[in-house]
């Protein structure tokens, strides 16, 4: 399972951090939907010119998304 479907299928109901970041790239075409490493999905961010608090939350998401 990707990031991306893991996130949405898990959080996007959430009122929380994870939950807007589910939002955040369930409404946004361009984000790699198929990645499944964290560096894809960091670089991805970074060219967003991702605030910290985003990459941040993404981060723990996706440590979250590796156990």
């Amino acid at each position: 399972m990707t990031f991306y479907k893991w996130l949405i299928s898990n959080y996007l109901e959430n009122d929380d951090p994870f939950g807007d970041l589910a939002k955040d790239v369930k409404s946004d075409d361009s984000f790699p939907k198929e990645a499944k490493d964290w560096k894809t999905i960091e670089e991805y961010l970074e060219s967003k010119r991702a605030s910290f608090a985003a990459i941040d939350t993404a981060k723990e998401a996706y440590e979250k998304y590796k156990e």
